[in-house]
């Protein structure tokens, strides 16, 4: 008799992954099991009931070796169909005691019972067969029970293949720390709580990590819910698997503050019928309120709200929802953009499953404080192969995918639209998603062209345009920097006369200005159709603020509120928040508009003759400076860097020529450096253009020729 499966038994701690396709004596088994002797075992019974015999022969084969040889050699030694019912009953009880014992409950007994054998005989096979198995074929009965059971409401199971490619797309965000929690609200199988587990176990060199992450599902069926937690045990991960009969959003936990979680990964009951008009009311809605009969971007909400800061997410959604023309639709996308919500969509080839012939794709998603300011979109619809009616995708395929999307990744946004070996794709920005009416389907931004050959040269062409322009710039700046007094020379260090020069307090010489009160610029005065952008700290950005303007009011509002207004050379801090390096308006952002969590200051009309703003920006940027801000938000109760604090800050004020050269010395560096930053970046998409059209053409010139030996 075989012994327990991986991850069971001495293993039970370090949980294990499904593989793809188990070997083929295990499938020759499997499907022996679902031939003749299905109608032969159930009598009149149901095939799910026949079904469960084989989840529970597995489960305590793989579980409770000990039992399971006791519970065969009984089997083999059958005389009648009196002790072939009685046997069955006891396997039924011998899977509900060993789920008891894990902390389950289970109610096997009862469906086992049912069963009516022809004979003896038939049992036996059936007992010896599973005996035979040398691993996990959990997945392989799933199928079957998926295909027999011809599950409604959407019920069906999510394929290997996509589990594992959703799994490391978002765990492997987490690099070498890894995820400590995941979460399934529909769990259906329970195998992305599996795969995840079995993914963060163990490290690049394939040793145990010693940690696992904590896991939670939710099954809203009680034939799943058994399921789900058998698959569970089999595979080392802790059932910790609730049966809820509500949809989560209308549970207590999203009204009270609800558990999050780093991972959140799950394919939940979606709807392609069109949304009604009606609006719902009951919920909270951080991106906007779904339709009423449709829950597609309720799935989506929920699954945001139970990410940690650093959480990854990743959902199977229909494409139909990427570009739905619905008004509530249209403003959930729009805000998940705006927020840098959604960091990638693959959309995936027809008929990869059993229950649906829908089209879909993953959407992976991030947190708003992480937020990205581009998205990632790969077609995938012509991968896989073809068998019988489904379409399936290999490991191999899953690596090209996961290689794909990293690369693009790699390269900050700017990739060419076709990635490695061969998968289209395109990096999306935010503006760009503005002109599509913010689509989220891959069809809508990533171009299928045929001539692969015109299309890689354009791109290539293009990579080295621009790689020639940034390293023109940089030419240009290091010829300013060369002109420039403090820096030019590079001859020694210029110590200032600061030291002796007056000093004064930062009050005295700017007008410092708090942000609005969130009663005057909070959520519902900002809108997706404003045109005058707010400045939040997220916008603060290596010293300048960034131009994504994905908060806006009207110029109503904006008029309302012009003691907010921002102008040329104005310094904008912290207020509350992460305390980092201010940041200087630029001449195109004149008459953007101050959120309630940054401080303004501004150079007083009387002191304009005396004091630089620039030269009040680099100070403010030191290191000992944002020290010292740090330590006053610290002081308070909740910590907030007030404005009579921040007056308080000391600044030497040296005459203004010497300010001139100081502030022109170091705009000259910083300018230098985001030359060589664009021209490093210019030479990365350089040479990813360049290894695919050089090495991607050996993949593609013709992909039916054998290899050469």
């Amino acid at each position: 008799m075989a012994g327990s499966f991986p991850g069971i038994g001495s293993s039970y701690r370090i949980p294990t992954g499904v593989d793809d396709e188990p070997r083929p004596e295990n499938q020759q088994i499997v499907t022996d099991l679902m031939g003749r002797l299905v109608d032969r075992v159930r009598g009149a019974a149901s095939v799910l009931d026949y079904l469960n015999l084989l989840f529970c022969l597995h489960y305590l084969h793989g579980a409770s070796p000990s039992r399971f040889e006791v519970l065969v050699a009984r089997a083999r030694a059958l005389r009648n169909l009196d002790e072939a019912a009685q046997l069955l009953r006891d396997v039924g009880r011998t899977a509900d005691e060993d789920m008891r014992g894990r902390g389950v409950h289970s109610s096997m007994q009862e469906a086992l019972g049912r069963l009516e054998p022809r004979t003896a005989r038939d049992l036996r096979s059936v007992m010896d067969a599973v005996g035979r198995l040398t691993e996990s074929v959990f997945g392989l009965i799933l199928d079957e029970y998926e295909r027999q059971a011809a599950l409604g409401s959407g019920e069906f199971f999510t394929p290997r293949s996509v589990v594992r490619l959703m799994t490391r797309l978002t765990c492997s965000e987490f690099g070498p720390d890894m995820p400590e929690s995941v979460y399934d609200p529909h769990a259906r199988d329970g195998g992305f709580l599996i795969e995840a587990s079995a993914f963060c176990a163990s490290g690049e060199d394939r040793l145990p990590r010693g940690r696992v992450p904590q896991t939670y599902g939710e099954a809203r069926r009680a034939d799943t819910w058994r399921l789900a937690t058998m698959n569970l045990l089999l595979h080392g991960v802790s059932p910790s698997l609730d049966l809820k009969r509500t949809v989560p959003w209308q549970g207590d936990s999203e009204r009270t503050s609800p558990k999050t979680f780093d991972i959140v990964l799950t394919n939940p009951p979606f709807n392609m019928s069109d949304p009604g008009r009606e609006e719902r009311h009951e919920g909270q809605w951080a991106y906007g309120a779904p339709p009423v009969d449709n829950d597609n971007f309720a799935w989506v909400q929920h699954c945001l709200a139970r990410l940690s800061r650093r959480g990854r997410a990743g959902i199977i959604m229909p494409n139909k929802a990427g570009n739905s023309g619905h008004k509530a639709d249209r403003i959930i996308r729009s805000n998940l953009v705006e927020r840098g919500c959604v960091e990638g969509v693959i959309g995936l080839p027809a008929q990869l499953f059993t229950g649906t012939a829908v089209p879909v794709s993953v959407w992976i998603l991030r947190h708003p404080d992480d937020r990205c300011d581009s998205t990632l979109f790969l077609d995938a619809r012509d991968m896989g192969v073809k068998n019988g009616s489904r379409r399936l995708l290999s490991a191999s395929d899953v690596e090209v995918l996961l290689e794909t999307y990293h690369a693009h990744k790699d390269v900050g946004g700017n990739s060419p639209h076709r990635g490695v070996r061969g998968v289209p794709g395109a990096m999306v920005t935010r503006e760009e998603l503005r002109r599509s009416n913010y689509s989220l389907n891959p069809l809508d931004h990533v171009e299928r062209r045929n001539d692969r050959g015109n299309d890689l040269a354009d791109a290539l062409a293009s990579a080295w345009q621009r790689l020639s322009d940034a390293e023109e710039h940089l030419h240009a700046v290091q010829g300013v920097v060369t002109r420039t007094p403090l820096v030019g020379d590079r001859g020694g260090q210029p110590f200032r006369s600061s030291q002796s020069a007056p000093m004064a307090d930062l009050g005295s010489l700017c007008e410092i200005q708090a942000g609005p009160s969130y009663s005057k610029l909070g959520k519902k005065q900002r809108s997706a159709n404003g045109l005058v952008p707010v400045v939040f700290p997220r916008h603060l950005k290596d010293r300048r603020i960034s131009d994504e303007a994905d908060e806006r009011v009207t110029h109503e509002t904006a008029r309302r509120l012009g003691n907010f207004e921002l102008r040329n050379n104005d310094i904008v801090c912290v207020r509350s928040g992460a305390i980092d390096q201010p940041a200087l308006v630029r001449e195109q952002q004149h008459g953007w508009l101050m959120s309630p969590n940054v401080i303004r200051l501004r150079v007083t009309e009387r002191h304009a003759g005396r004091v630089l703003p620039e030269y009040l920006f680099h100070y403010l940027c030191l290191d000992e400076s944002v020290a010292w801000m740090r330590d006053r938000a610290a002081a308070t109760a909740a910590p907030s860097l007030r404005s009579a604090s921040l007056g308080s800050l000391r600044i030497p004020l040296p005459d203004l020529a010497e300010q001139q050269e100081v502030v022109a010395a170091l705009d000259c560096l910083d300018e230098l450096d985001r030359a060589h930053l664009s021209t490093a970046a210019s030479a990365r998409r350089t040479r990813i253009a360049l290894a695919v059209a050089l090495l991607g053409s050996y993949a593609h010139s013709s992909p039916n020729t054998p290899a050469h030996h």
